[in-house]
């Protein structure tokens, strides 16, 4: 919670992160943790993947762990830290390195369930570099041992992890594979350029995205690794804009691209100088009211948007909802949510 205000100036600072959600069933001894840290307001941990000069990369194991088992440090961001502050102390106390932040890779948002209780978590991670050798941690009190791990034994990490049985070590071991993953997949967002249009176009047939009004939107284009993988674009109506046209090509579906680019142009789209400038193309920008339609609601929960009365659906909004698109639902994006 105390992470949300400031992430639009983090993503903005760092990168856009690839946005996953996952679920996983916690015992009791993982629960209590989590219920503790709801308690005090905490629904977020920062995960930092330290490389050192050599590649290798630092972990830290707790006493309560099975002999053997592995994680990267984290931690949460006090109420009165900025994040900075809060990832820096985190990276100290549990390993006892110095460190310099790199790029926000993976933001991954966890249904936690145990027995009748479902609670919604988010980590934050970044890749984070160091140039100390020696691990020291000075919170001796949650950290047993701390080792340096080559990249080719990283996998042999998680594959412990994911056995344990246990439910926050066996997220653990998801949640670093795909830390992994983002690493070695770099993802750039940038808006569109006139050479982008034929394969935006391309994109929205493929997907079967019809009847958008390519004139009055502004588009981005999602790149993984140089190659072109996905679009998104703000339609200006009359009286509202519409988040529209998000595609992701096959090859990166189920990363959290879509989720990715939903969160750059809701960003673009918050920011008054951005939205200043987009007014150039129609003043219906400078409106604070961001729709979507969605096929599948759920997906877009996430990424702060919300279900509406059908009554205060615009009438622009209300139009593009016939044919294939009937059964679709309006959403409305909380500008403010915290």
């Amino acid at each position: 919670m105390f992470l949300r205000p400031q992430l639009a100036s983090i993503r903005s600072q760092y990168g856009y992160p690839f946005h996953q959600w996952m679920t996983q069933e916690f015992d009791e001894q993982g629960w209590r943790p989590v219920e503790r840290a709801l308690h005090q307001k905490r629904a977020h941990d920062v995960t930092m993947l330290i490389e050192g000069v050599d590649g290798r990369f630092a972990l830290m194991s707790k006493h309560n762990y099975p002999p053997g088992i592995y994680r990267s440090p984290s931690g949460g961001v006090k109420p009165t830290e900025n994040f900075l502050t809060g990832a820096l102390r985190e990276a100290k106390e549990e390993t006892g390195l110095t460190i310099d932040l790199k790029r926000f890779l993976l933001h991954i948002t966890l249904d936690i369930a145990f027995g009748q209780e479902v609670a919604t978590w988010d980590s934050y991670v970044f890749h984070a570099t160091t140039h100390d050798s020696e691990l020291n941690p000075t919170d001796l009190r949650e950290v047993r041992d701390t080792i340096w791990v080559g990249r080719g034994q990283m996998g042999a990490i998680i594959d412990k992890l994911k056995s344990t049985g246990n439910g926050g070590l066996m997220y653990r071991g998801d949640l670093t594979a795909e830390s992994l993953w983002t690493l070695d997949n770099p993802l750039k967002i940038r808006e569109s350029n006139p050479k982008d249009m034929k394969g935006i176009e391309q994109s929205l047939a493929a997907n079967q995205l019809q009847g958008i009004n390519m004139a009055r939107t502004l588009w981005w284009v999602a790149e993984v690794n140089g190659m072109t993988s996905g679009t998104v674009g703000i339609t200006a109506h009359e009286e509202c804009v519409e988040l529209t046209g998000l595609t992701v090509d096959p090859l990166f579906r189920g990363k959290g691209l879509g989720h990715a680019m939903v969160e750059f142009a809701c960003d673009q789209w918050k920011d008054p100088a951005k939205r200043a400038r987009f007014a150039q193309a129609s003043k219906t920008f400078l409106n604070d009211k961001l729709w979507l339609t969605a096929q599948t609601p759920a997906y877009f929960l996430p990424v702060d948007f919300i279900m509406t009365d059908p009554k205060l659906v615009p009438k622009s909004i209300q139009a593009t909802l016939t044919g294939p698109k009937a059964r679709w639902a309006p959403m409305r994006f909380q500008l403010y949510k915290i």
